[in-house]
């Protein structure tokens, strides 16, 4: 016989007994379908990454039966400064008189703002999941929100930072430092604000916010705010919000407030 053709022959033989071996084990087996392999994101870890994100979310500070505030108001802008009254009431509504109405368009949002994120709300478990395995992450787990576009690093019981994109925005916001109440309860004390191009990623903007609290009561009520805004084009803005005089609300003292 040709060596060619014994060569042929003693592949297919051996190929052949290959085949009869897989067949013998593949019998004997037992194979796992993919349906029930355990997935990247078990239902353990779904479990961990809601539990963490409650914990977190239960432990910002709120201000249960709220009765409202008043407080005298300083603001500068730019150089540009103006005095006034802020009255907060039990709803959360924000009312403020500035001398200079002018500089109220900046800073009402952010007293609006950090106002109304006390506002009580009963905390339902929202199903989440971790976004990784990086568990040494510096600002903590990244948790993602089941069917939203949003994301949070948690670390402890801070949220530490927030992640919000879609098509027409970008922003993610960064707590590096908290104020701790009395009952142990977060505040965001320092924190940066990033925006970005929502389709080429570019920086527009950047927020860096200092905030401070005096205890009234039983509520840590804003006592300042320091903002530096810097822009993509050299822009630069800084502003300051000092609140003193603090005095929690009754049915009387509102509506003496309210004729005033």
């Amino acid at each position: 016989m040709p060596f060619r053709q014994l060569i042929t022959r003693e592949f297919k033989q051996w190929g052949l007994a290959a085949l009869i071996v897989l067949l013998t084990l593949s019998a004997t087996m037992q194979w796992t379908p993919a349906r029930e392999q355990k997935p990247v994101d078990s239902q353990e870890e779904k479990a961990a990454a809601t539990k963490l994100y409650q914990h977190v979310r239960e432990a910002r500070a709120t201000w249960r039966d709220f009765p409202g505030f008043t407080a005298d108001v300083a603001v500068c802008y730019n150089g540009q400064c103006t005095t006034g009254k802020l009255v907060a009431d039990k709803e959360f509504n924000v009312k403020l008189t500035l001398n200079d109405q002018a500089l109220s368009e900046w800073s009402l949002p952010k007293l609006r703002s950090v106002i109304g994120h006390r506002k009580y709300r009963q905390q339902k478990p929202i199903p989440a999941t971790f976004a990784d395995q990086e568990v040494n992450h510096p600002l903590g787990r990244l948790v993602n929100i089941d069917g939203k576009n949003v994301s949070f690093r948690l670390q402890g019981d801070v949220m530490t930072e927030v992640h919000r994109r879609s098509d027409k925005s970008w922003f993610t916001i960064s707590t590096l430092d908290v104020w701790r109440t009395r009952e142990n309860e977060v505040l965001p004390q320092v924190t940066s604000v990033t925006y970005r191009d929502p389709q080429s990623g570019a920086i527009l903007s950047n927020l860096s916010n200092t905030f401070g609290f005096k205890r009234v009561g039983k509520f840590d009520l804003p006592a300042s705010m320091l903002t530096v805004e810097c822009g993509e084009k050299f822009d630069r803005n800084v502003g300051s919000i000092k609140l003193s005089n603090h005095r929690l609300l009754t049915d009387s003292s509102l509506s003496q407030t309210e004729t005033n």
